[in-house]
Formats: structure tokens, sequence, C-alpha cells
């Protein structure tokens, strides 16, 4: 299962990159739910796939380009870390910049039933290990 997770978390971010939300989306299970850790500026949780294409929406409004690479991703069951960079160009400006992140997606059934954005490492790396902490004790 997790070559599977792991081929799919690479095409979501391949068809966020390429701009494709709505085929970024057909990943996402309907009753997604996504969490934006704080400082991030629209911190919160967000149920369904309405609810995140409209976040996505609003991160899009100020960048002419906006794509996701990924550096590193980590399996453990159906959790993935991914570290990534968010690298984009500004809009009218076009001064480029990068954003590291650290996501956790959870894959079930082919398809992200959760997904968390950490701007920080130590974040990301916590919300990954207490996963990996209650697969174990499963």
């Amino acid at each position: 299962m997790t070559a599977s997770n792991l081929h799919l978390c690479t095409q979501a971010y391949a068809r966020f990159s390429a701009g494709d939300v709505d085929g970024l989306l057909e990943l996402f299970h309907p009753d997604v739910e996504v969490l934006v850790a704080p400082p991030n500026f629209e911190s919160g949780t967000y149920r369904g796939r309405d609810e995140y294409r409209e976040l996505l929406k609003r991160w899009a409004a100020s960048w002419d380009e906006m794509r996701i690479e990924p550096r590193e991703m980590n399996a453990e069951g159906d959790w993935i870390l991914a570290v990534v960079d968010y690298v984009g160009r500004g809009e009218g400006s076009g001064a480029e910049v990068t954003q590291p992140s650290w996501e956790l997606s959870l894959w079930q059934d082919g398809m992200c039933t959760r997904y968390e954005v950490y701007w920080d490492s130590a974040q990301g790396s916590e919300a990954f290990d207490r996963q990996k902490g209650v697969r174990r004790s499963n």
C-alpha cells in the first residue's frame, strides 16, 4: 500500500503544480479534512472538497505562478510526511518566493482523507511521529 500511496501523493503535487485543481481534487475524498496550522494566514480546518477548493483559490489569487516541489517523502502505513517547497511568482511583481512546508497526508482506498499543512518543521515532524505512535499502538 505504501508505494501506491507515495505515487498518489506525488500525483497530487504534480496536478497542483500543473494548475489541474479538478484533477487534484479527484485524489481527495469528498469529505476530506484539511488542517492548515498556524502561523499560516489561512490557518484553520477545512472540510470537504468545496472548502478545500476555495482555500486553493485564495492561495492562488496572489500569484502568477505557484507550484509545489517535493524534496522528501516518508511513509508509515497509510500516512505520508512530505517535505516540500512552495515556489511562487508574485502577481504583478514577478518576484519568486519559496516557502518550505511539512505536509502530512492520510491515504485510504486510493484517496487522501486527511491533509495537514505545517510551515514549522518541528510541528510537521511531531504530527507524523504522533501518527506513527497511534499506528504502533493499534
